[in-house]
């Protein structure tokens, strides 16, 4: 990094004629520099100016442009190159990767005068990356020379994929059985939680070193095996601090501060990571006045650590001592700013937002997702176009999250037409995506596209998960679709083997109790696991309320009245039943017996986008700043009396 800001500050010297002649070694550095700072117009800038290019600068604005996400820029580039070597290829390839035209680097990598290694293994991660791990297959099985990272990257790809036994398989297959191949799928086995498979491999390792052991570490600490995971960490041969931080780590995960932070003064050495391990272990177990008081005594900081104390604040909602310490840090990365964005939540983080442009730095995946959330809650949509505008101009309009956000967004905004726009336009699907248009669908009751796309989404041969499902029936509730949605309840469990959570029992008996099925979602609800009840039963006494079924009110509000969690509106909704049938005197006790409780019914809130300024109202509220209804009422009373 020292080196990198160097090299940019010097930048100014090109701009003197008396200055001394740099060497083409010192122009290709400098040219990297900027495009490792984001500074894309000065990278630009310094290569017309170059008095003398080599193959290398070329290949330099090639990889500087991918690497900013300009792939119309490295494409111009590279079409524009005198010679170009195996190194131009792959740079574009790679560049077609990350944004999803997996097409055009397939038809990229055929023209390939001279294939290397390399190529293979970027167009194989390639494939992996963007979910056709069945062409990374047969591609790998193509290649004419394999080295260890193409049978690593295929191994692990199975792994996450959940393909074990292919994993597996392959493995054995492999003639490269070093240390670092054990590592890799000893890794993946890790990241899935598959701790027998991690046990039996790592017992049959003949060499094993740190990343070994610091891996078994992870997965026994993951796992909340803390005696285990302890036991080996006192049996490894050597502990290096990432050793250290690893069994840190794990009892802070599990919520064990002391034994955490009686270890991280055994540590013999500490760096960096150690210590802002357990300042973020302070926070993420709400001991702030700990996580602080260790970055006093901390011998160095780096931005991670002035962004962890940052994030334990908002965590703690305490935005303004939030943005208190935002002002005081000496540097302020992305992730600070995406920090405090997605900590204000409001009108407040459109104007971060529109701050932290003016202030140079370059928004990225994020700072769009943070945003685009905001303008979403607060239905903004003139915000959220501008937002849009941002993202085409910065080159993630092929990132998969920034346009699931986009999706939600215009959803939230009324403009579904739009959402699928965005959707239609994805060159990289995941399920996340299928859920995010599914979603923006069953938001506006279009029940009938939600089903198709849903069997789309199916052909696709994309796996439903709980948010798929939740939306399923969200939309047959509000349509009135009983048969689909019990299917589609049914279906969840039985052929794709997901556990119902309490949000899809709930979404069942609004499904029964919106079309007067009482009876039918009180005994439903009754066959609900008894950990999960509390909602159900909240959303069938709204349904009792709705059809004015006192009896089953009455048993209904007797399952949820009363206990640590209920809130004001349970009692209203009870009150509200007697009131419908005319019984008074108890419906004043109910609201006597939520008063006694200290409870209130939670104010309702809505904005209103008009003309780009977003404006928020409160129930009962007659003291808006810009409030006019009192003064057209006025004029309405006076319009209705006037003599034709």
């Amino acid at each position: 990094m020292k080196k990198t800001m160097a090299l940019c500050s010097t930048l100014s010297s090109f701009a003197d004629p008396s200055a001394a002649p740099r060497d083409i070694f010192w122009w290709n550095s400098a040219i990297m520099a900027c495009f490792r700072n984001g500074d894309v117009e000065k990278a630009h800038k310094m290569f017309d100016e170059m008095p003398h290019r080599n193959l290398v600068s070329w290949n330099c604005m090639v990889t500087g442009y991918v690497q900013n996400r300009r792939i119309l820029d490295a494409q111009r580039v590279f079409d524009s190159m005198p010679k170009r070597n195996v190194v131009s290829w792959t740079a574009l390839m790679t560049g077609y990767l990350r944004v999803g035209r997996v097409e055009d680097a397939r038809n990229l990598f055929e023209r390939i005068p001279e294939r290397n290694v390399v190529c293979w293994n970027s167009l194989i991660s390639g494939y992996v990356n963007n979910g056709r791990i069945g062409d990374a297959r047969k591609l790998f099985d193509e290649m004419p020379k394999r080295n260890s990272s193409s049978w690593s990257s295929m191994i692990s790809a199975y792994i996450r994929e959940k393909h074990l036994d292919e994993a597996v398989r392959l493995f054995n297959q492999s003639p490269f059985r070093s240390t670092s191949l054990y590592n890799a799928l000893l890794s993946s086995y890790v990241e899935l939680g598959c701790i027998k498979e991690a046990e039996d491999l790592f017992s049959k390792m003949e060499t094993r070193d740190a990343i070994s052991f610091n891996s078994m570490l992870t997965c026994y600490s993951r796992a909340g095996k803390m005696e285990l995971a302890k036991q080996l960490f006192d049996e490894m041969p050597v502990k290096d601090v990432v050793s250290w931080t690893a069994i840190v780590r794990g009892y802070l995960q599990n919520g064990n501060v002391a034994q955490a932070f009686a270890l991280f003064d055994e540590m013999p050495i500490r760096d960096l990571m150690s210590w802002n391990t357990m300042m973020s272990g302070f926070i993420q177990n709400g001991m702030l006045d700990e996580a602080c008081n260790l970055f006093d005594e901390m011998p160095e900081r780096d931005i991670v650590s002035w962004n962890t104390i940052l994030q334990g604040y908002i965590s703690k909602n305490d935005i303004l001592s939030a943005r208190r310490w935002f002002e005081s840090m000496p540097k302020r990365s992305e992730t600070s700013w995406n920090a405090l964005i997605s900590g204000c939540q409001s009108e407040d983080a459109l104007a971060l937002f529109c701050e932290m442009v003016r202030a140079g730095f370059k928004p990225n995946q994020g700072t769009f997702v943070a945003v685009l959330s905001v303008c979403a809650s607060l239905v903004s949509i003139v915000c959220g176009i501008m937002v849009h505008v941002r993202v085409l101009r910065t080159g993630y309009e092929h990132d998969t999250c920034v346009m699931c956000s986009l999706i939600t967004m215009y959803s939230q905004c009324g403009l579904v037409d739009d959402s699928v726009r965005v959707f239609d336009r994805m060159l990289k699907r995941d399920t996340i995506a299928w859920n995010a248009m599914i979603s923006a669908y069953a938001y506006h009751g279009l029940a009938t596209e939600v089903l198709r796309l849903y069997e789309s989404m199916i052909q696709s041969g994309f796996h439903p998960d709980h948010v798929t499902f939740l939306n399923l029936l969200l939309a047959c509730s509000h349509k009135g679709l009983i048969d689909e949605g019990c299917r589609c309840f049914q279906s969840m469990q039985e052929e794709w083997g997901i556990v119902p959570k309490a949000e899809h029992y709930s979404c069942v008996v609004d499904l029964l109790g919106r079309s007067g099925f009482i009876e039918q979602a009180y005994r439903f609800t009754q066959k609900v696991p008894e950990k999960l009840q509390k909602n159900a039963w909240e959303t069938l006494l709204s349904a009792c309320r709705v059809h004015g079924n006192l009896e089953l009110g009455e048993l209904t509000a007797r399952r949820v009245l009363g206990g640590e969690n209920s809130d004001g509106g349970l009692y209203v909704q009870l009150s509200n039943i007697y009131a419908a049938k005319g019984k008074w005197g108890e419906a004043s006790n109910v609201r006597a017996l939520m008063e006694e409780h200290g409870l209130k019914k939670e104010i309702g809130c809505s904005w209103i986008e008009v003309k780009g300024k977003v404006l928020s109202f409160v129930s009962n509220d007659h003291k808006h700043r810009d409030h006019q209804v009192d003064q057209m009422c006025r004029e309405l009373d006076q319009i209705s009396f006037m003599p034709e």
